[in-house]
């Protein structure tokens, strides 16, 4: 579907009518880019009424293919929109090339990039090699899925480029020529649009250039178990995981490679799949030529991402509550990535799990076992309720449901006043992880304005008024 034919801003000088098919960052950055540029730019979006206006020349709904193509040199792809959308079908056989917004980027920038992506983790591990590379590469620059598309910065003169992918916008890129890349995990995800595990796994599988003997790739092994050819063999394509040259390891923490072994005692964010995520970005920062004095250093400093098991800060904190810990972890949208994030806790720790949103098509059976294991009360919100709840209440173990997050979180505020009251209070340092393992779209626009608002709610609910 994609066009390999635009490669170069050369390729562009014969095109001068451009359609953007689905407004959104992405969308509204390619119309500046290509605006700047000379260009005619027309919009066709489901929700016209809603786009930024001053950015098009016109703006239309994307209803109607043959009120939107006439006269349209090459159409510009959200990540969102699906493959099977009418305007794209009509544009095929008119043979209007199609590219992505990530490859139009791709066309402008030409030096150092890194790719990554998973299914979960991407962001961390994004946020986390550009910190490291950012002592060698000081006018470095991070975007991508992480929510700086790359069309907003790809004219600019930089050291290096860190993007982190998602696999929509892979399977729209048949070939980004990356420096290096970064394939951490699968699990179920996205399946309402890839339908299958393999072909979420090709899609992924995009991002590496292992052709180029100057590309290196490093992969979780176990991602070769859902593609349809077994884990190849060649020597750019390095495997991080247990038995692996890159490896992590526990008590004390450390992060192993082929060269080196890092102490990571330092590193702020806990837990296995942290150390992973951190094993993947000293993997390419060494690649890239980042010296190891330099990558032990940055381990330390390292400040982590809004949203991502992120400790909620209570301006005016109630004392009543000085021994309960609030995490924010708005950004689990499934529930690899939320099982992930309760790792490290273990049957008896005091944890109060809040979930909720719009499950993914994933099986809930995961859930099921680790809650019997943790044996913790589950606060459910939003549509997981109704999905959710018939095979939870089975279980037999503690679980409430409410509509919305304020109901939850004053509802969580009574248990804890009636447990103190009945001096029943056993949660003597008590985790409260807002890890909801759902998307966000019933209750809110996006994962950031979910986190934002518990976050105040905590600060509401649980700190002193102000004087």
């Amino acid at each position: 579907m994609f066009s390999e034919s635009i490669s170069s801003p050369n390729d562009l000088q014969s095109l001068h009518s451009f359609l953007v098919l689905g407004g959104g960052s992405s969308g509204d950055s390619s119309a500046k880019l290509l605006t700047s540029l000379g260009k005619r730019v027309i919009l066709a979006d489901r929700f016209p009424e809603k786009a930024n206006h001053s950015l098009y020349e016109k703006v239309l709904s994307d209803n109607e293919p043959q009120e939107v193509l006439p006269g349209i040199d090459c159409i510009i792809k959200s990540p969102g929109i699906l493959p099977d959308h009418l305007v794209l079908q009509r544009a095929l056989e008119k043979k209007i090339p199609i590219v992505s917004e990530i490859a139009l980027g791709r066309i402008f920038y030409k030096g150092p990039l890194i790719g990554i992506t998973g299914t979960d983790g991407k962001s961390t591990t994004t946020a986390l090699t550009f910190h490291l590379l950012k002592s060698q590469f000081p006018n470095a620059k991070m975007g991508g899925n992480i929510g700086v598309p790359f069309t907003s910065f790809c004219l600019e003169k930089l050291d290096l480029v860190v993007l982190e992918l998602s696999s929509y916008q892979l399977d729209d890129s048949p070939n980004l020529k990356l420096t290096a890349s970064a394939l951490l995990n699968l699990a179920s995800d996205h399946l309402e649009r890839h339908k299958t595990m393999e072909a979420y796994a090709l899609a992924k599988w995009k991002i590496q250039n292992v052709s180029d003997p100057k590309h290196n790739c490093f992969a979780n092994p176990q991602f070769f178990q859902y593609t349809p050819f077994e884990k190849p063999n060649y020597a750019n394509l390095h495997f991080v995981g247990e038995n692996q040259s890159y490896f992590v390891s526990q008590n004390p923490d450390l992060v192993h490679t082929p060269n080196f072994v890092y102490d990571a005692s330092r590193f702020p964010l806990k837990g296995k799949h942290n150390l992973m995520n951190l094993c993947f970005a000293i993997s390419i920062a060494e690649v890239m030529g980042v010296s190891q004095t330099q990558i032990q250093t940055q381990l330390g400093t390292f400040q982590g991402l809004p949203h991502r098991f992120q400790t909620v800060s209570i301006s005016n904190p109630n004392p009543q509550y000085a021994n309960v810990r609030f995490i924010n972890d708005s950004k689990s949208t499934n529930l690899h990535s939320m099982l992930s994030g309760i790792s490290g806790f273990q049957k008896g720790d005091p944890i109060y799990l809040l979930l909720g949103g719009i499950p993914k098509t994933e099986p809930i059976e995961p859930l099921v076992k680790r809650w019997k294991e943790l044996e913790c009360p589950l606060f459910v919100f939003g549509k997981a309720k109704d999905i959710w709840g018939q095979r939870l209440n089975e279980v037999g173990l503690p679980v409430f449901y409410y509509d919305t997050v304020e109901l939850l979180v004053s509802d969580l505020k009574n248990k804890m006043d009636e447990m103190e009251t009945k001096k029943e209070q056993k949660e003597k340092h008590l985790t409260v992880l807002f890890s909801p393992a759902g998307a966000s779209f019933d209750l809110y626009k996006n994962f950031e304005e979910r986190g934002n608002h518990f976050v105040r709610l905590v600060n509401e609910t649980f700190g002193l008024p102000n004087q």
